[in-house]
């Protein structure tokens, strides 16, 4: 069973009574895992999703990856991740983040979220 999301204010998402304050994807199994910097180049740009994290977030029994971001800094993916995605057949949905949020919460197939929280 997947977590529900409530957007309690800038930069801070709640789950359950846990508030989360960092970037974050859920996976298929529908845990909370803190984004990893190491995948991306240079350790510190969370703005870009590359090919590396990707395929590390990647799990065959999802459709689809839900990406939420703020719309001042919003996440793009790489070229090399959206080839992935595709190759992959996994539909891609970049929304801002409020909107993904209440997306990822009516979502019923099976999914991974990633969202992006700027601080």
């Amino acid at each position: 069973m997947k977590p529900t999301l409530k957007a309690t204010k800038f930069g801070d998402i709640s789950v359950a009574s846990h508030h989360i304050d960092y970037d974050f994807f859920i996976n298929a199994e529908g845990e909370i895992v803190k984004r990893d910097k190491s995948y991306l180049p240079g350790g510190s740009q969370f703005s870009m999703l590359s090919l590396k994290e990707a395929d590390a977030l990647y799990d065959p029994a999802i459709n689809e990856m839900i990406i939420g971001s703020s719309r001042a800094v919003p996440i793009r993916l790489s070229d090399e991740a959206t080839d992935f995605f595709e190759e992959k057949k996994c539909k891609v949905k970049m929304l801002p983040l409020y909107e993904a949020i209440s997306y990822w919460n009516r979502y019923e197939g099976h999914a991974i979220g990633l969202f992006h929280l700027e601080k």
